[in-house]
């Protein structure tokens, strides 16, 4: 009995050290049997590609998870986010891919270029991150980065003008041509294409502004699209164009806003405003100009009344023009009011030769001044004889600076043929041959260059001038004899006194006391 209870101890004992044993297999066997872990992880691309600033990558990009042995993993959680370069993503997975990589989903860049960055999080490796450069896209606008709405003398120099050539999104595209084109202004460029640098930015060569206060506009062009910078010719001196009589030709009337402009870009000082008395005065009887019978008001620098009207029919007088109102002694004497006409007779013709723009801007310097003030300044000696000559300091030394020291040594000489209209109020053809202000037209195509010593002759009757707007010049010598009028102006119903210039009829003070100019 006794040895019956001992074996059945020992059996016991020994079952339960089998199922201890078993339990212990069986946990063993289900650790070495579960899901490897994550041990890293990599972008499938290992360089850093790039694409276009706010686009869709069209590159597809992914990612793989890799265990200890280096194999790739499935199923493993994952979370997907844009982290740099302010794009977006979608279509993200929330697990890896078994056996290759795993897709990110659909990314767009962000508009700015520049390093977009997406990064996968996985739990218990470090991020991994994938990394693109946006790029700009092709050129969508061209746009002013600086040099936009300057403003400087005629003649000159405008300070510099940067565009860029941008994409859809603004940013600059670079390596690309843009053209720069002078399209109002009369001004010029030394050179027109340059090429975009690494910011899409292009900056302009020198832009020199025209000769005249016209608007200046300078246009920036690069694969069809363009943009236009605008600048202004700086000066203080006004001319108030104002037409009168029967409608012109649009030929003539922008001539005569053409010469205004050129007007106000040499001369660029502001002359003392006038009054003009109340009830007024009578521009009709006193200066010619109809339909104007009391005019009163307040004159900043000077008005100019042009008209293209019957005058004596054609191939006489072409044209009329100067001061009608002047400030008086005290004030300067500088041009209040002028009137300018030209024979509608000759007008066409005057037109089809294409001397209007010169012609024009003769008549209407005589109306400033050239010619028709000098007596009352005192600069011309000598009137109606044979040695007429002006004495203004200025204009002799812009002679003396054209290499005219022989024929202006202490003085500039003056016209001494052609009968009144031409004699003492221009200077001499047979020195200075096509210069502007010269008594006789050039032949057609010909040129009449405005010289710098016209411009420093406006100086010597008081205004401020900008020498830059005179144009190239060189004195004949006395070398070139005297065309006769008849001969130049035949192709336009000229002759022999050709122009009635008219001298100043009235004074004006600053206050508006009115009284006749007493000849000298």
């Amino acid at each position: 009995m006794s040895r019956d209870r001992a074996n059945l101890k020992h059996t016991a004992r020994a079952l339960v050290l089998a199922a201890i044993a078993t339990a212990t297999l069986s946990c063993s066997g289900d650790k070495s049997i579960g899901p490897p872990e994550p041990s890293s992880g990599s972008a499938v691309e290992t360089n850093a590609p790039s694409a276009t600033a706010g686009l869709v990558m069209v590159t597809p990009l992914g990612f793989v998870v890799k265990d200890a042995a280096g194999s790739i993993l499935g199923g493993v959680s994952v979370t997907i986010r844009v982290t740099a370069g302010g794009g977006s993503i979608t279509n993200t997975p929330t697990t890896t891919v078994a056996g290759g990589p795993t897709p990110i989903g659909t990314w767009t860049l962000g508009r700015t270029a520049g390093v977009n960055t997406v990064t996968i999080t996985v739990p218990g490796i470090a991020p991994i991150t994938i990394s693109v450069n946006g790029i700009a896209g092709p050129p969508a606008s061209v746009a002013v980065v600086s040099g936009g709405a300057q403003s400087a003398l005629a003649g000159t120099d405008i300070g510099t003008v940067t565009v860029q050539v941008r994409d859809q999104f603004g940013n600059g595209v670079p390596s690309t041509t843009v053209t720069f084109t002078v399209t109002a202004g009369d001004g010029s460029i030394p050179s027109q294409r340059v090429t975009t640098d690494g910011a899409g930015n292009a900056t302009a060569p020198a832009w020199k502004l025209g000769k005249t206060a016209a608007p200046q506009t300078l246009l920036a062009s690069a694969a069809g699209f363009s943009v236009s910078i605008s600048a202004t010719v700086r000066t203080d001196y006004g001319v108030d164009l104002r037409f009168f009589g029967p409608a012109m030709p649009a030929a003539a009337a922008d001539a005569f806003t053409r010469a205004a402009a050129r007007i106000r870009g040499g001369i660029i000082g502001d002359v003392i405003n006038v009054q003009a008395p109340n009830p007024g005065v009578d521009l009709e009887s006193n200066c010619g100009v109809t339909g104007v019978t009391a005019f009163s008001e307040t004159i900043d620098d000077v008005i100019i009344y042009a008209s293209v009207s019957p005058i004596d029919g054609a191939g006489k007088i072409l044209a009329s023009a100067g001061p009608c109102f002047i400030r008086d002694t005290a004030n300067g004497s500088a041009t209040i009011i002028g009137v300018m006409r030209f024979d509608a007779d000759d007008i066409e013709a005057l037109i089809t030769s294409g001397r209007m723009n010169d012609v024009i801007l003769h008549e209407m310097l005589h109306v400033v001044g050239v010619g028709t003030l000098w007596v009352r300044k005192n600069l011309l000696i000598g009137g109606g004889t044979s040695t007429t000559r002006f004495v203004g300091p200025l204009a002799i030394a812009a002679c003396h600076s054209l290499g005219g020291l022989a024929v202006c040594d202490a003085s500039v000489p003056v016209e001494n043929t052609g009968g009144g209209g031409t004699a003492d109020g221009h200077w001499r053809e047979s020195i200075f041959n096509d210069e502007l202000m010269t008594g006789f037209i050039e032949p057609p195509g010909v040129n009449n260059p405005l010289s710098i010593i016209t411009v420093q002759s406006l100086a010597d009757l008081g205004y401020v001038v900008n020498n830059f707007t005179a144009d190239a010049y060189s004195i004949p010598g006395q070398s070139m004899m005297a065309r006769t009028s008849a001969s130049i102006l035949s192709d336009v119903g000229g002759a022999p006194g050709w122009e009635s210039v008219t001298q100043p009829v009235m004074e004006m003070s600053r206050s508006g006391r009115v009284r006749k100019v007493t000849r000298q």
